[in-house]
Formats: structure tokens, sequence, C-alpha cells
């Protein structure tokens, strides 16, 4: 091929319609189109000579790679799959990859050229539904996760209000973000308010603002929520602790998306989408005359359940990764691993105030463990209440015999007693070899005495 040739080549590759990217078996990105530019965000001379995983976080293909290690290129075939990719600019996308090797003359690899495209959020999760464990910052792969990231994207193309219910602590404020971020509101505010921590005297102000005047103290005009939120989003928290006065006023604001301040009579027209959240049972509320039957069903239009922690125990390891990464940075300490042990204890609490309170029990365990040279987070590093829980879960509450109280075999008191006596009397060391907390050996050994007493 000609100079002339190669020269026209590179130029009509350069300026076709879809993406293309290609590196030789060294990882060396040597070819990166201007498509290529425009879906990822990086330029030709951030990443042309560079290696591909030095360049891209974890490698351009992520997961998918072939050139991870030392590979027997001799079986390598075209493939075809699709990846989530996380821009220059830190969004994510959704990319069509189409892959293949090119030789030279002798028939010997040389590298690949990868064609990729951008395809709908919808496409990607229809095929790889398995692969997810993120969503916008929503953690797990459950099926029930699965699931509500579905819902998600579903009401997030359509202006109509949705009720989020879960219990406290699962993430109800994280998963409207998400339905506006992902929604044709995005550009627009998202501006939240927690109905439930706000008396009547105050909220009414809040959500509706006030003009001069109006009350002793109001020396100005003031927006409420409902303005702020116009052309965006507004999620009232906590949407079931509102007062049957408050319900009637917000029932009219949401019916007619008009609204007073308070002091003045004239009428202001809001573009907002209504999100609200409770962690109540709202039809039992309605059953005891708390709650507005009329309202429930002008908010519930779509209802989002999102499932407690203890429904999704298989996420906890995900979760525990994630949070132990996060407050790595966000503390500036060492990265942290948690053992085995402690895996397991956390995956068999109950967990009443779900992803919350794993994050407090996490806090609370890099601390413990500051002093662990290994930077490793172990049983004895939990918090008693967590330790104890699941002590209490070993102990045998039904008698063996008559009058007569046990432990399970895991710690039974001869085990006790031998820690104590291999750790030379000393209860600090002894609950360490146990796994658990000195508190929760005093526990024991005091619970011990009684039923030998």
């Amino acid at each position: 091929m000609s100079h002339f040739q190669r020269t026209s080549l590179l130029q009509v590759m350069s300026a076709l319609p879809v993406a293309v990217i290609a590196h030789d078996l060294e990882r060396k990105i040597f070819f990166f189109n201007e498509e290529a530019e425009k879906i990822t965000g990086y330029s030709r001379e951030e990443v042309l000579g560079k290696d591909c995983h030095e360049v891209f976080d974890g490698g351009f293909c992520g997961n998918k790679c072939m050139f991870k290690q030392d590979t027997e290129f001799l079986e390598f075939r075209k493939l075809s799959y699709n990846l989530q990719f996380a821009r220059r600019d830190g969004h994510m996308c959704y990319l069509e990859m189409k892959v293949s090797p090119f030789f030279d003359a002798e028939k010997r690899m040389q590298g690949v050229v990868a064609v990729f495209e951008n395809i709908t959020p919808e496409i990607y999760f229809q095929t790889h539904l398995e692969d997810v464990c993120e969503f916008h910052g929503i953690i797990g792969k459950t099926e029930k996760m699965l699931r509500l990231y579905q819902q998600i994207r579903n009401v997030s193309r359509i202006n109509v209000p949705v009720l989020i219910l879960g219990e406290s602590g699962t993430g109800k404020e994280l998963v409207a973000q998400v339905i506006h971020k992902l929604s044709p509101r995005s550009t627009g505010p998202f501006v939240a308010v927690n109905c439930g921590a706000l008396p009547d005297s105050l909220i009414e102000s809040e959500l509706f603002g006030y003009v001069k005047g109006a009350f002793t103290g109001a020396v100005r005009n003031k927006k409420g929520r409902f303005e702020l939120a116009h052309g965006g989003t507004l999620f009232l928290d906590e949407i079931g602790d509102i007062s049957p006065f408050m319900q009637v006023k917000l029932l009219r604001a949401i019916q007619s998306y008009h609204i007073e301040r308070l002091g003045d009579t004239k009428q202001l027209r809001v573009d907002v989408r209504i999100i609200s959240a409770t962690n109540k049972d709202l039809q039992e509320e309605i059953r005891q005359g708390n709650f507005r039957e009329d309202l429930y069903y002008r908010l519930s239009v779509i209802p989002i359940h999102i499932p407690p922690l203890r429904e999704r125990r298989e996420d906890i390891p995900l979760l525990v990764d994630h949070f132990l990464k996060e407050f790595s940075t966000m503390f500036n300490i060492p990265p942290h691993r948690i053992t085995p042990s402690a895996l397991r204890m956390l995956s068999s609490y109950s967990w009443p105030g779900n992803i919350r309170e794993l994050q407090n029990v996490l806090q609370y365990a890099l601390v413990e463990a500051q002093e662990d040279s290994n930077m490793t987070v172990d049983v004895c590093h939990l918090p008693p209440y967590i330790q104890e829980s699941t002590v209490d879960r070993k102990i045998n509450l039904n008698p063996p015999s008559p009058g007569a109280r046990g432990l399970k075999k895991d710690l039974s008191p001869e085990i006790i007693k031998e820690a104590i006596e291999k750790a030379g009397g000393n209860k600090a060391k002894a609950a360490k070899l146990l796994g658990i907390s000195r508190a929760t050996l005093y526990r024991l050994l005091s619970r011990l005495n009684r039923e030998q007493a």
C-alpha cells in the first residue's frame, strides 16, 4: 500500500460515523478517531501512544479485556458485547462494542481494533442485568434491586408523581435524586424538604413562601420550596408525618399546580414534579383517619418500594466494599479489608436501620481498627451490639435437660474457659481469641455464672 493510500485510509477511518480505537499487543493505542473523542470525552493527544489501562480507569473494556495478563492470542476471535464506560467527565455511558484482531502478512496477531457506539441504558440493562452492581450510586445486584433499577428507569421518563416507600435508612432520597437525574428535568433544580422535621407553623411558609409583612419578622418576600423547584423536582420526604391541615393545602397545590405565598392573595403557577417518600404504611394511616385518601392517590400514581437490607443480604459484601473505600478517602486513611468472619457476622445481622446503620457500623469499625497494622476490620472491631446479636443467636435457649441452659458447641463454657487459660487470664486477649468484644465476653461470663449458681 502506498503512502497516499495509507494516508487516505486513515482519513476515511477518522471520519467514520462510528467510534474506532486500536491498540497493539502491548495495549499501546495507535488509532483513536473523532467519534471516539466525542463519545469518551478524551482527546487523541491524551490517549495515543499510551497504555489503554493507564489512560482509562480499569481499561477501556473493563472486565471484558483480553489483555490483562499474558494471553494466548491464537484463539482470539471477534467479540461483540455491551459495557458501561466512565467518560472523562465522570458520567457513565453505555456502549456496544465490536472487537476484532488484526494480523500481519504472516498471520501473526498484531493487536485489536474496536468499533463502538452509544446505546441507551434500556438496551444495556436488558442484555446485561447480571453484570450490574451499581446504578447511579445505588449499590446492589440482587433480583429485587435489579427490579428497582428498572422501575427507576421507567418512571424517570414520565412526568407523574412518584411515592417512594421504604423503611428508615433504605436510601429513599437517593432514589429520588436518581429519578430526577435521569428525567427530562435533570437540568432543573432538585429541592428536598423533610416534612416530618417541620411544625405546621413553619412547613406552610417553607413550602409556599411568604410576602413581606405576612407575620412578625417577615421583613422581605421569600420563595417557598415549590417556587424554588420550578422546572425541576420537589422531593417531599416523610410525607406521612404532615398534619391534616397541611394535607389539604398540599392537595390543592398538587391538583392545580398553583400556590399562594403566605400573606398573599395572588396565585402563582409552578411547574414541578412531585416525588414523595415515607416509611409509614399510608393505607393503614388512611384507615385510621390520619391521612387523606385523595392526597394518597394524587401522590402515589407510581409507587416504588425499596427493599430493606435484611431482604437483600447478598448485597452486603458489595456495600461493605463500597463504604470501606469511600470512608478511606473521606477520612484520609489507608484502605482496609474485612475478614470473612466479620463479613459473615454483618451478613447475619437483621439491620433494622438498613443502609444508614451499616454505614455507621463500618465507620465505628474503622475507628476501632486504627491500631491494626494489617489494615483489617475483624469481628472484635464491630460494635458490641452487633457481636452480641450474633452471639445471642448462638446461645441455645432450649435447655438440653430440665432446669439447665447451655451454649452451642462453638461457644460452649469449655471453649470460653480454654480461651481465658490460653490468654493467661487476660480477658481482653481471650475476647480477641474468641472473636468477640471484651464487653461481650464479660456478658457471657456473667450469664454462665448465673446459670451455674
